[in-house]
């Protein structure tokens, strides 16, 4: 079966972009195709593999990537992807949008339907200077038209979590199967000893909520490093706080063995720092919404909390420090989600999808939801 990958940006380091390149080791010789790829901020192991739009010979393409947007349906529909059997899409904006024959299959790997598009456009609209609002109306219009309409393209949807399913249902009324993203707990390993200080790390951007874990800690008189860049400003009064702006893998990971907890304040639809996090035998203190009621279990790998709140997140502190966790078996709930079986359940399907084509008449276009369910035991 050859297989093609697609992606929408690769423009920096997230979860996507490592959901993107797991998917490329389990299908060594997939081509990935990417809107736009940046081999500086995004997955560097993709560099030579890479097939990106024609939107990359812009001039500043990476750089002003969000206000090329409009264009991002044309780049996706542009990729000639004739000579596959299987198109894999991960998809959180517009990648499940690619265009396939009847012969071929398609399968979404769905982050989230996009958030700009269904879950807040009016935040989108007036977040836009006030000149702009009713230009930038039109084209979440037209492009949630479009998203859509090309809902018929995907044969199979795959989720991250829950949350995410129960997205793809209310806003493309599909049916999903969830297969959680790939932990690398080969890399995420624990560590010879325990620091005294808290640990954020993500992209500082507003929903993250990092102000949260900030205020918490000045309050409270903690030590807490906050890691990763974004759009965000950070700034803290107090002289425990250590905002470290983006960082090398390599230190990431020690200072996620050497935290005392991972402070997690956001909604996220599923969270692959937290299992990062507890991969190092480190358990976390999370917001109990989201992703995190199906990853921490609380009272063993962690705290979660029920309000975005300063309040919560200290009370959620004093309560994580009158408590004990064991570091083995925070490190087992983590091995769940590993990447060798994500890998192994994408391969699984794959093969799946070629024994029930085998079989059919018609073609590769229908397979039973069986085989589906099959692969992912």
């Amino acid at each position: 079966m050859r297989v093609a990958i697609v992606s929408d940006t690769m423009v920096q380091s997230g979860g996507a972009e490592r959901v993107v390149e797991v998917l490329a080791e389990a299908f060594p010789s997939a081509p990935v195709f990417a809107i736009l790829y940046c081999p500086k901020r995004g997955p560097v192991s993709l560099a030579s593999r890479v097939r990106r739009s024609w939107l990359q010979a812009i001039p500043g393409a990476v750089r002003f990537s969000k206000a090329l947007l409009p264009l991002y349906p044309s780049a996706i529909e542009g990729f000639d992807l004739s000579s596959f059997d299987v198109i894999i899409s991960s998809h959180h904006a517009l990648a499940k949008g690619v265009l396939r024959s009847a012969g071929q299959v398609h399968i979404c790997y769905c982050h989230t339907p996009m958030r700009a598009l269904w879950e807040r456009p009016n935040e989108e609209v007036y977040r836009a200077p006030w000149a702009a609002r009713p230009f930038v109306r039109q084209i979440l219009a037209a492009l949630r038209m479009w998203d859509l309409a090309t809902v018929s393209r995907v044969d199979h949807f795959l989720v991250n979590s829950g949350v995410t399913k129960h997205r793809v249902w209310k806003h493309y009324r599909r049916s999903s199967a969830v297969l959680h993203p790939p932990i690398d707990t080969e890399r995420f390993t624990p560590g010879a000893s325990v620091g005294d200080y808290y640990l954020v790390a993500g992209r500082n951007v507003p929903y993250k909520r990092i102000d949260l874990a900030i205020a918490a800690a000045e309050r409270l008189g903690r030590r807490v490093v906050v890691v990763g860049d974004g759009t965000e400003k950070l700034s803290a009064s107090n002289p425990n706080v250590e905002i470290r702006g983006k960082v090398a893998d390599a230190e990431l990971v020690a200072l996620m063995r050497g935290a005392r907890a991972l402070i997690f304040p956001q909604f996220e639809d599923f969270g692959m720092t937290v299992l990062e996090m507890n991969a190092c035998g480190r358990p976390v203190i999370a917001y109990g919404d989201g992703g995190a009621l199906e990853t921490v279990i609380d009272g063993t790998t962690g705290v979660l909390f029920r309000r975005q709140t300063v309040d919560d997140v200290c009370a959620a502190i004093v309560r994580f420090e009158s408590m004990s966790f064991d570091p083995a078996a925070i490190r087992e709930h983590a091995l769940r989600f590993s990447k060798e079986t994500f890998i192994a359940t994408m391969r699984a399907l794959v093969a799946n999808i070629a024994t029930a084509s085998s079989v059919q008449d018609g073609g590769t276009d229908v397979m039973p939801e069986t085989v589906l369910a099959a692969s992912l035991r």
